[in-house]
């Protein structure tokens, strides 16, 4: 028997980690080549797929409810805010994603954020750069072991993060997440309520996914909450952060710094209204990368395919009915 998986986008050199996975399965590649851009080009190409796999192009309602044999939809990330999950539910389509890759790159990139943040990298580059032989713009640096490090949501990538940071020596670890039922399983870790961590911590970092409840969870009253001394990380998504209430706070000087991967809008960086603030650092939405995590990452969508279309049973299955 023949499955027909329809891959909409990606961004990888080859499609050669999808095809080790499916050799000899009978499940056959279309690859759209870059021509899926609209709703109508997802319907064109997949309409009569077994599989669908997107990266960055929204799998819609619309789409979904053109899908005439789609069994399963796979999303290279973790996130899944670009598929309607509930159109996929009600046309009994499984829904998969690959919740456990780049754990150590995100997880990386975020104590790499922290440290450039307290210690002031690139604000002391730029000026050796202009030729200022000087510490003195970066006065004060706090030590690490006299800082509290929050986490905001405790998944896999935060975690890590919190694993790694003990090696650091921070004075305390703070957690919110409302979804960890029980703490005391962490034990060196202060679960709190988000007010709490707010108020507390002195490096915050933010690692929720994105949903009704999490968007604009950093909004001018939770900034208003938080020490003009303290750092903002967001490694997650960009919707978690109104950015012009952030840029509202930073110009009245109520935050030490500010670290972001991601950003509300990502099509067009021109002329942001963060670029103006030197003790902001942002880098492109690469905490996920290495060479490494794109490969892992490929194999393991292929995988979630090939289970759902050989077992009807996705490892990663989200929207079981």
């Amino acid at each position: 028997m023949f499955y027909e998986v329809v891959i909409t986008d990606y961004h990888y050199p080859t499609l050669a980690e999808e095809q080790k996975v499916f050799a000899g399965t009978g499940i056959q590649i279309v690859d759209c080549n870059g021509k899926c851009v609209s709703e109508d080009d997802v319907i064109r190409y997949a309409r009569h797929a077994d599989a669908l796999v997107t990266q960055f192009v929204p799998i819609t309602r619309r789409i979904i409810e053109h899908l005439e044999q789609c069994k399963v939809i796979v999303r290279y990330a973790i996130g899944l805010d670009s598929i309607d999950i509930q159109a996929a539910t009600e046309r009994r389509i499984m829904v998969a994603n690959v919740p456990d890759y780049c754990i150590s790159e995100v997880s990386d990139h975020a104590l790499a954020l922290i440290l450039a943040l307290v210690r002031k990298i690139s604000l002391m580059d730029r000026d050796v750069r202009n030729g200022v032989w000087s510490y003195k713009k970066a006065v004060p640096v706090r030590r690490l072991s006299d800082m509290t490090l929050g986490l905001i949501a405790f998944g896999n990538i935060a975690r890590r993060v919190a694993a790694k940071a003990e090696a650091f020596g921070f004075k305390r670890v703070l957690v919110h997440d409302p979804y960890v039922s029980d703490g005391r399983q962490y034990p060196r870790y202060d679960f709190v309520s988000l007010d709490t961590l707010l108020e507390q911590a002195d490096i915050i970092s933010v690692h929720a996914p994105t949903t009704a409840e999490t968007k604009h969870l950093i909004n001018r009253q939770t900034l208003s909450q938080m020490k003009t001394s303290s750092f903002l990380v967001n490694t997650s998504r960009g919707a978690l952060v109104n950015e012009a209430d952030l840029v509202a706070a930073l110009r009245e000087g109520k935050l030490a710094g500010v670290a972001l991967d991601v950003l509300e809008n990502e099509k067009d960086v021109t002329n942001h209204p963060l670029f103006e603030f030197a003790n902001v650092i942002i880098t492109p939405h690469m905490a996920w990368y290495s060479t490494g995590s794109i490969a892992e990452l490929q194999r393991k969508v292929a995988e979630q395919v090939k289970q759902a279309l050989l077992t009807g049973k996705p490892s990663n299955w989200v929207n079981k009915f």
